[in-house]
Parts: structure tokens; C-alpha cells; sequence
């Protein structure tokens, strides 16, 4: 049997893009990257997390306050492969926006003295804390209330099983907005992507693969690039899953992270060929955009 150290751990995951979704009442960075999603620039994710306003601008990719359970295990050499999510009338609509290999786990202390990040340090939204005289300063106020994160050191904290137990624990620095570094044992959680091309890829023009209703697991379109993603996890899986969206109506968690492994080779020879045809299907779609802009023009 082959050893876990042969093995590469591949994560499918989605992340929701919505325009308009906290523009009012945000400023700064945060609003810029609203604005950005809301003129289809783009589909980032809504508080730039994972970092691919700030990665498409030449800083590193970075994930540092969802998926706080995939962010706590992941190791170094791992793949995420990530899905934007749009509401589009009554459906979801899905893009394939990324497949980025995962180089280094940093914590927040880490953050401010990694050379790497330095020259775009200003504009990452997914740090959260920010270092002070005597202490670390936790600041969302760029943005409106539903678009802060309440649990925020939960986030970014080594703790134990019990998030009730851990917040009752830290109320006082959840009520200053303010922690002590001898308070609090900062996780390295904060995921650095490796820069290297044959390793990490962003679509210039993430391809759109699926739709959904909800309630119900979403259609492809995409057949090629089906096959290299949730075809594949839904052989490798015990579970068999090989959707992306779930059925559960209730709208919460309906977009559970699909994990599953392939030997180190293995795993380098499927990225590269699925970098290539993420590459070629977002070639055809900046050519379909330019000809549907040619075609308006001479229209107009």
C-alpha cells in the first residue's frame, strides 16, 4: 500500500462572487474589490478571500479566513482547485477560476514580516488583525456588519474542538476588538500559493462549467473539465460525491469542500493537464467576449 507521504491531498472549492453583494457602506480596499465584482472584472470572491483581486495585481495568492477547517490541515504540496458561485436569475452559476498548489502555512505574526507579501501587504482584506503598539487590533470596519466576521480569532487562533468554550474564553478580547500575543497562540493557517507557473494558474477569464437551481446539484456544461474535477473526486471518494453543490434547501452549506488524494506523480500529471485545458477554455472565452463586444459595436 502507498505510504501517506506519496499521496497529494487535492481540495475542491467553491467560493461565492456576488455583484452588489456588501458595496453599500464599504470603503477603502474592500470597496474597491466590490466594485470590481460589480462591473464583471472579475470573479472574486467577496472580501478578496482567497486573495485573487490582490494575485491578479502580481502579489501572491493568498487564503486566510474561509474555509478555517480545510485552512487548519492543509499541507504544503496540496491542490485547491476553486469554483466561483453567482446567483444568475434563479440559478447559481459556476466558473472554474484557479487550480493553485499550496507553498507555504504562515501565521498572522508571519504575515507582517514575510518578505514575500511585503510590497502588497497593504492590500490584502484576509488578514483580519493587524499588529499594534502592544497588541494585535482586529478591523472590519470597511465594510457593512453582515460582512464582518463575528468569530474572527476563532479564525485565526490555535483552539481547541469547542468554538463555544474558545469564545467564551476570549470574550474580553472579542469585546475590545484587541488581543495580547501571551493571550492567544496565533495558527499557522494563513495559506501562502506557490508562484510558480506550472504550479499555481489563474484564469485570465474563468470559464463558465455549471449551473444550478436550488436544491439541486448543478449541471455541467463543461464536460472536459467536469471530468478533471468532480468526475475524478467522485471515483477517488468514498462517498462517491461528485457534485459540487449539494441538495440540502436550507442554503446553508450547500457547498461542502470535496477532498480526495492521488499518488505524487499522478497528482503532478493531472494538474498540468488540467491547468492546460483551464487555459484553453479560458482562451475561447476572451474570444468570445471580444467578439460579442465586435458585434455590438458594429451594431451600435
Amino acid at each position: 500500500m502507498l505510504s501517506r507521504m506519496t499521496m497529494t491531498d487535492i481540495y475542491l472549492v467553491p467560493y461565492h462572487s456576488e455583484p452588489g453583494l456588501h458595496l453599500e457602506g464599504s470603503t477603502g480596499q474592500f470597496k474597491v474589490v466590490e466594485e470590481a465584482i460589480l462591473a464583471d472584472e472579475w470573479p472574486y470572491d467577496n472580501g478578496d478571500d482567497p486573495s485573487f483581486y490582490v494575485a491578479r495585481r502580481g502579489g501572491p495568492l493568498t487564503w486566510g479566513v474561509c474555509r478555517q477547517q480545510v485552512r487548519n490541515s492543509i499541507g504544503n504540496g496540496s491542490i485547491v482547485v476553486y469554483f466561483s458561485f453567482t446567483s444568475h436569475g434563479s440559478k447559481n452559476r459556476y466558473r472554474l477560476s484557479a487550480v493553485a498548489t499550496v507553498s507555504d502555512k504562515l501565521d498572522r505574526g508571519d504575515v507582517y514580516n514575510d518578505e514575500r507579501l511585503r510590497q502588497h501587504r497593504d492590500l490584502y482584506l484576509n488578514v483580519l488583525v493587524w499588529p499594534g503598539t502592544k497588541s494585535w487590533d482586529y478591523d472590519e470596519s470597511d465594510r457593512e456588519e453582515n460582512a464582518r466576521h463575528s468569530d474572527w480569532l476563532w479564525r485565526i487562533a490555535v483552539h481547541g474542538k469547542s468554538k463555544e468554550a474558545f469564545q467564551h474564553r476570549q470574550r474580553r478580547a472579542y469585546k475590545r476588538a484587541q488581543f495580547d500575543g501571551g493571550e492567544v497562540e496565533l495558527a499557522r493557517n494563513y495559506i501562502l500559493f506557490s508562484g510558480a507557473s506550472d504550479e499555481t494558474y489563474i484564469a485570465p477569464d474563468p470559464p463558465r462549467v455549471a449551473t444550478a437551481r436550488k436544491g439541486r446539484h448543478e449541471r455541467w456544461t463543461d464536460k472536459e473539465l467536469r471530468r478533471l474535477t468532480v468526475k475524478l473526486a467522485g471515483k477517488e471518494t468514498k462517498s462517491g460525491r461528485h457534485h459540487l453543490r449539494t441538495e440540502n434547501r436550507s442554503g446553508r452549506n450547500v457547498h461542502p469542500v470535496i477532498r480526495f488524494n492521488l499518488p505524487l506523480e499522478e497528482a503532478i500529471k493531472w494538474r498540468k493537464n488540467l491547468i492546460c485545458a483551464l487555459m484553453r477554455r479560458s482562451a475561447t472565452e476572451i474570444a468570445l467576449r471580444k467578439q460579442s463586444h465586435s458585434g455590438k459595436a458594429r451594431g451600435s
